[in-house]
């Protein structure tokens, strides 16, 4: 898994302010144009970042986690 959604939703917020401050807000409408899976949708939600630097962090802390354990299984 490549966790492609996350990274679009990352890359969007870097260069996209009005979407980062949508999505720093945890307004729900910023993320209706990614297909995200369940999983991502609840790392999202659990971020408390408040600046994009810190939210890009905890998706990579959350890809590196979730990948390790898909690892561990497979």
């Amino acid at each position: 898994m490549a966790y492609e959604s996350l990274q679009a939703v990352v890359g969007t917020a870097i260069v996209d302010s009005r979407f980062r401050r949508n999505l720093l807000a945890k307004q729900a409408e910023a993320l209706q144009a990614f297909e995200l899976s369940r999983e991502e949708s609840v790392a999202i939600s659990q971020s408390r970042a408040t600046t994009i630097q810190g939210f890009a962090q905890d998706m990579q802390s959350w890809i590196s986690q979730h990948h390790s354990v898909m690892n561990s299984l497979g």
